[in-house]
């Protein structure tokens, strides 16, 4: 996958599912922003800041929910989603950490694996696809609120 397919899929994410088009339960005041191309909010890491692909920030401008769109599946994502997972709120129906894993399609199965092996709590887990410049995104799990699942 190249930088500009890697923008794009991150681009279309936050601007298609944080919040969903017509979305009327989005709390007022969240504001969704990407590091994909410019870095516009990182995260504490433990060995410095971390910049997720997707971060939105509540209205007290503190980062609670997390997108992260992988490539391949390594040691570094999984990495990438600790932390995310461990800066994350829980508010939604279940109580699971507000972190998103998009992966590439085929890998969901795998990747579930490297989270539940991990212990790493999250809402949601979805493939996605380019089709000529146009994503696709398909929900794999969702442990988080039910709405999340499209």
């Amino acid at each position: 996958m190249t930088d500009h397919q890697h923008q794009l899929v991150t681009r279309f994410i936050a601007e298609n599912r944080f919040p969903f088009p017509g979305q009327t339960d989005w709390p007022v005041g969240y504001l969704t922003l990407i590091n994909a191309d410019t870095r516009r909010h990182s995260i504490d890491g433990p060995n410095g800041p971390h910049w997720p692909d997707i971060v939105i920030l509540n209205e007290k401008g503190v980062p609670c929910r997390f997108g992260e769109v992988e490539t391949e599946l390594s040691d570094a994502a999984v990495a990438r989603w600790k932390i995310c997972a461990d800066a994350a709120d829980t508010m939604n129906e279940t109580g699971v950490k507000n972190l998103f894993v998009y992966v590439p399609k085929g890998l969901a199965e795998e990747a579930l694996e490297l989270l539940d092996r991990n212990d790493i709590s999250f809402a949601g887990l979805r493939e996605y696809a380019i089709d000529d410049e146009r994503v696709v995104i398909t929900p794999f799990l969702t442990r988080g609120d039910r709405y999340d699942h499209q």
